[in-house]
């Protein structure tokens, strides 16, 4: 459920990002992004935790919390704090959040290794969006752009095939033998001995 929580949510902002359909405010994420990106992954998050896979629950937990704060900035209208003084404030304060959540998105990366090739890929491209992301709101700040920049819509690209990649990995595990006719592979790269 973490994972469809996840996907559903970036795949909606995504859209939004990659110039698809641009909308002025994404109020629509907003709901999304409290309940079923944040609510919802961070209770799947202690799941994992009570289960002990705390790469799971780091993830999980982590992105949970993510999406709980993207709401907030809406819901209690932080940005409108920067703007009286700098009009450029935001765009950097935003820059600087999704540098942060960058480096915290390659350290999983890091820990994804032997996971498996489709929770890898899952990483990977969570990696180049976050990097695009943050690269285009601090190209924004720097040429006064409104709406979404080349960076940021190649971001928004890289954020819809890392919901893909959450939908398969969320449907690998659900989809069994005992539930469906085939399966979805997703290539263990733990090398353990058999």
């Amino acid at each position: 459920i973490g994972l469809c929580a996840f996907a559903l949510t970036t795949f909606v902002l995504s859209i939004n990002n990659s110039g698809s359909y641009y909308l002025q405010v994404p109020n629509i994420v907003v709901g999304l992004a409290l309940f079923y990106g944040g609510l919802v992954q961070l209770i799947a998050g202690l799941w994992h935790l009570k289960a002990g896979n705390t790469f799971g629950a780091t993830a999980a937990g982590s992105f949970g919390a993510f999406w709980l704060s993207y709401a907030s900035n809406f819901i209690f209208r932080l940005t409108d704090f920067y703007i009286p003084e700098d009009p450029f404030a935001v765009d950097h304060a935003i820059g600087i959040y999704l540098l942060a959540w960058t480096i915290f998105t390659f350290l999983l990366t890091l820990a994804a290794l032997k996971t498996n090739g489709a929770t890898l890929l899952l990483f990977f491209f969570l990696n180049i969006a976050m990097v695009l992301l943050t690269l285009g709101k601090f190209y924004q700040l720097s040429e006064d752009v409104k709406g979404p920049n080349g960076l940021t819509k190649a971001g928004g690209v890289f954020g819809i095939l890392t919901s893909l990649m959450a939908w398969y990995n969320a449907f690998a595990e659900l989809i069994t033998l005992e539930t469906s006719y085939f399966t979805l592979p997703v290539y263990d790269l733990s090398h353990k001995r058999r």
